[in-house]
């Protein structure tokens, strides 16, 4: 009889869990199938993001060390590529490049000099030749003698030796102007690095040091915007994330999403998602939830400050 009980007993338990956990399946089943419907029938997904530039800000560093003697460009001035902004104290640079330049001017004037030498020398030498093969026929008919003869050999070949020197004497000035230019080069490379120059079309938006102060080599003088357009990038939660493509309008709001800043549509999606970024204000949902980055070229251009936090809404019908 207690036997027969524990039976019934059993066979009750079972079905009961059997019923419970149909019950649990039905209800996620449906619960997954509600969370499919909300997702699909969204119109609009919504994210973090702050205002950033097409081309990313540059750093501009110190090319040698000194001492910073002038801007020359103000913040948020518009300069165009390879434009001195600033200028390093540069007088021993300076001192050096006349230096050579004096020297260049010096042998310049010597080259002249070695120039006439070379004509005198030219027209001697000629003169001398002429002179020995008129008296060498002259000895050939035997109207002249040996004597004479060799002393007009001698000649030329005096005026001959002479002409020779002076030929390398030139080559031997010229070939110092060449040093001496390669040397100029070489000074005013070194005088250039005293400059700071635009690295592209842009703007200077910061100055991180004032004249008067000392830089070492790669210490960042300013911060250096490159022409270029306005972009929100924003991360878009990973459950709506497979629904963006490209071309997409967007609506930008300020942080508080109470003020239209831009509109847009997307022009960039990551292939993968990534844990949230800075955008994200919980700390602990940063670790748990992923997010796919979007860029959104904006329609408006002007008055944006870079680095501002936004919120994006992108419609996805």
């Amino acid at each position: 009889m207690r036997q027969s009980f524990n039976k019934i007993l059993l066979v009750a338990t079972l079905l009961t869990c059997s019923c419970s956990n149909k019950a649990e399946s039905d209800t996620a089943e449906v619960n997954m199938t509600k969370r499919t419907d909300i997702s699909e029938t969204i119109a609009s997904v919504f994210g973090n993001g702050r205002i950033e530039t097409e081309f990313p800000l540059v750093q501009l560093a110190s090319p040698s060390t000194g001492i910073l003697d002038s801007i020359l460009k103000n913040e948020n001035a518009m300069v165009p590529k390879g434009e001195v902004i600033a200028i390093f104290q540069s007088a021993a640079e300076e001192a050096e490049v006349n230096r050579i330049l004096q020297n260049i001017s010096s042998l310049k004037a010597q080259n002249n000099i070695d120039e006439e030498e070379v004509k005198k020398g030219e027209f001697k030498t000629m003169k001398a030749l002429e002179s020995y093969e008129r008296t060498k026929q002259l000895f050939d008919l035997g109207a002249e003698t040996q004597e004479v003869l060799d002393e007009e050999n001698l000649k030329y070949k005096v005026e001959k030796s002479n002409l020779t020197k002076s030929l390398f004497q030139k080559s031997v000035t010229e070939i110092e102007i060449q040093e001496l230019y390669a040397q100029l080069d070489a000074a005013r490379a070194k005088q250039n690095q005293k400059n700071i120059r635009a690295p592209f079309n842009g703007k200077i938006l910061e100055w991180k040091i004032t004249p008067g102060e000392g830089a070492q080599v790669t210490t960042t003088v300013a911060q250096f915007l490159p022409e270029g357009k306005f972009i929100a990038i924003c991360e878009i939660d990973e459950l709506l994330a497979n629904r963006l493509h490209l071309g997409q309008r967007a609506i930008i709001r300020n942080q508080a999403g109470d003020k239209v800043i831009s509109e847009g549509e997307i022009i960039f999606l990551s292939s993968f998602l990534k844990r949230k970024s800075i955008f994200g204000d919980n700390a602990a949902e940063a670790e748990d939830r992923r997010v796919r980055t979007v860029e959104i070229g904006l329609d408006k251009q002007s008055e944006m400050l870079i680095n501002r936090r936004v919120q994006c809404e992108i419609i996805l019908e």
